[in-house]
């Protein structure tokens, strides 16, 4: 049996979680614009999935082949070919409502008026909510930090690779901190150098956090480059940015490191979920009581699919 102090830092008590009356808001993030960006989930009956399968050839020359050589023949090549991978990993959060709290929803503390009444009405369903959205926001902070790691034992976790970490053909470290000043020179040169490598930048979609958005705006203020282009995504508006390289989307990312400029082919980007036979993925299932409480549990298992590496670019700004 858990003891009490256990008991009072797990389940949602009356006096541990007080109702209140009036709108209710939350300090906390709760947008996900790379979620809502990328495309339609796919499906996976393994921990681990394929993300790419690539191969590249020689970089183009003029042949030297005389007549009499082409009668001989020239010698044979092979080309070869390579496969990237990742991995899904567990989601899981737990719910635990006294029988008493639930119950108790029309006792009120702080200020109250006469015929208000406590928002929430319902402290299970809050609380299941409020956990699905930790839950929505761990996956977009993992979808773009994710730091990859392959279980070897049933105790050690999977972690799934985040687009970051996985972009390793078009990435710039630039040795200056985020300003005005060199906020053109960087976008350009990361377009740039994702042309170079054979992918178009035109219509990509640049995540940006507050510090990187305001460079932006102070860089191209008085040009006709960026433009509001009256798109959203989840309430984040869009901003354009033409290039010589194409047009590229600028989204606010809360979960994108404020030194960090992150070009993404969103339609590339995919969830990868892992079902749990008759149940779905990300459900909420009652855990058998011992006490008087509601206890419960939300379990996913979900991994990004970003494709070939190179199809995305970043720009990692000194600190």
């Amino acid at each position: 049996m858990p003891d009490t102090e256990t008991i009072k830092s797990t389940t949602a008590m009356s006096f541990n979680c007080p109702n209140y009356s009036g709108a209710l808001y939350t300090r906390s993030n709760i947008e996900t614009p790379f979620l809502n960006a990328i495309g339609a989930p796919l499906y996976t009956k393994s921990v681990e999935f394929l993300t790419s399968q690539d191969y590249a050839l020689e970089d183009p020359s003029q042949p030297e082949i005389s007549e009499v050589q082409s009668v001989k023949g020239v010698d044979a090549t092979f080309i070869t070919r390579s496969q990237e991978t990742n991995v899904t990993q567990i989601f899981q959060e737990a719910v635990s409502v006294s029988y008493a709290k639930q119950s108790n929803m029309g006792t009120l503390s702080g200020i109250n008026i006469t015929g208000q009444r406590a928002d929430p009405t319902d402290e299970l369903q809050f609380q299941k909510a409020a956990k699905m959205r930790k839950i929505a926001n761990s996956i977009e902070y993992t979808f773009i930090n994710g730091v990859y790691n392959k279980a070897t034992a049933d105790d050690v976790a999977n972690k799934t690779r985040g687009i970051l970490s996985a972009i390793t053909t078009n990435a710039i470290t630039e040795t200056n901190k985020v300003g005005a000043s060199i906020m053109r020179s960087a976008i350009n040169s990361l377009l740039k150098k994702m042309y170079d490598s054979g992918v178009s930048p035109d219509g990509d979609t640049v995540f940006v956090n507050s510090a990187i958005a305001a460079a932006i705006t102070e860089a191209f203020t008085g040009s006709n480059s960026l433009y509001p282009n009256g798109v959203t995504t989840a309430g984040a508006a869009i901003r354009g940015l033409m290039t010589d390289f194409g047009t590229v989307n600028i989204i606010l990312a809360r979960t994108i490191p404020q030194n960090v400029l992150l070009c993404a082919k969103t339609e590339a980007i995919h969830p990868v979920e892992q079902i749990t036979p008759n149940k779905g993925n990300f459900f909420y299932e009652d855990k058998p009581s011992t006490g008087a409480a509601y206890n419960g549990m939300i379990f996913g298992q979900i991994g990004l699919d970003y494709g070939v590496e190179y199809l995305h670019g970043k720009v990692v700004f000194a600190e």
